[in-house]
Order: structure tokens, then sequence, then C-alpha cells
């Protein structure tokens, strides 16, 4: 008698390691101390993280990270699939934690005081690749670069401010500023005596 049903195993040999990818991140720079990353691999698979070197822990997706320090930080996430293969490179992300506002300094301005109803003032922010906004007279600050021109200024003090917001979104707190008077009246001389 010949067992009509032979016992059967089907298995796979599986030596390929699974690739990982980063699906989402922080911008960088960015103000946040917090951050999340999305990732991905085949299906099946675990993960490991690390975060500036640590090592390499089990994690999910989504991973969450608060209180970060400033500077730049390294975030890193590797597959295991169902073999057991390991992805042998991580993916990576690099980004800054920046919190702190930008200064801005005006560099040259009208003298104070002047015959002049026109004005020029030239100003630079601390960070490379911030956005400028001025306002004259307190007017709402709006989009400017250096040097900003102004014309056609009537007789009395002006008030310019400057103001920085760096890459990360952080904006300065006190504007740079300058005061000066625009006197276009001429003096009237008096003899008082011959």
């Amino acid at each position: 008698n010949v067992d009509p049903s032979p016992a059967t195993h089907t298995w796979t040999i599986d030596t390929t390691p699974p690739d990982t990818t980063l699906e989402s991140g922080p911008d960088d720079p960015i103000s946040s101390t917090s951050a999340s990353f999305g990732f991905s691999s085949e299906p099946g698979s675990t993960f490991q993280c690390s975060l500036d070197g640590a090592a390499f822990t089990a994690c999910a997706s989504p991973a969450e990270y608060t209180g970060l320090g400033e500077g730049s930080h390294t975030f890193e996430v590797r597959a295991a699939d169902a073999a057991g293969n390991v992805d042998p490179t991580p993916a990576s992300y690099i980004w800054t934690v920046d919190t702190t506002a930008p200064e801005t300094t005006i560099d040259d301005g009208p003298a104070d005081p002047t015959s002049s109803t026109s004005a020029s003032f030239a100003f630079s922010a601390d960070e490379p690749g911030s956005t400028l906004e001025c306002s004259l007279d307190g007017a709402t600050f709006a989009t400017c670069t250096s040097p900003a021109q102004y014309e056609g200024l009537s007789e009395g003090s002006h008030t310019f401010e400057v103001r920085a917001t760096d890459r990360a979104g952080n904006v300065e707190s006190t504007p740079a500023s300058a005061t000066w008077t625009v006197d276009t009246t001429a003096p009237e001389t008096t003899v008082d005596s011959g």
C-alpha cells in the first residue's frame, strides 16, 4: 500500500537583503526639537533605528524623537526581512535643529539730521539664507532686500526697522532700527546790531 497523499514541505531560500526606504522626515533646517520619520521595506520586515550614532534598536514607522538639542542630527534605519537578512546600507537622513533667531545689522543709512527727502539703508543678517523684512515709520513689515530705498519723505522724524527670518523659521524678536530727521527748512538769520 502506497500513501496516496505524500507529505510535502516547501521553503524559500532568500539570501538577498532588503532595501530600506525613508519616506518622510523633518525639514532641514528646522526650529522644532522634535522629529518624526516614516520608512518602509519589503513586506514582513522589522526595523532597527539609530539616532546620532547610538546603537541600533528595534523601532517601528513612524519613529518619533523629542527634546533634540540645537545642532546637526543623523537618523539611520535598517530593515531585516523574514529570512533574517539585514540591510547592509541603512537609509540615513541628516538635518539641523536651529532654535536661535538671526540678528540683523544696519550697515549704512542717512545722516541725522539730513536735508534729503530720500534715504537708503544697507543691512545684513548673521545667518546666510535669511529672509529680510523692512518697516518704515511703523508700517507693516514687508519683504525687502539691501539696500532699501525710500523717496519723498516728509519733514520730521522717521524710523526704519529691519528684521530677519532664518531658513528654520526663527524670527528676530528685536529688529534693528535707525531713527533720523528730515529737515528741509532753511534757517532764518537775524542781524542783531550794526
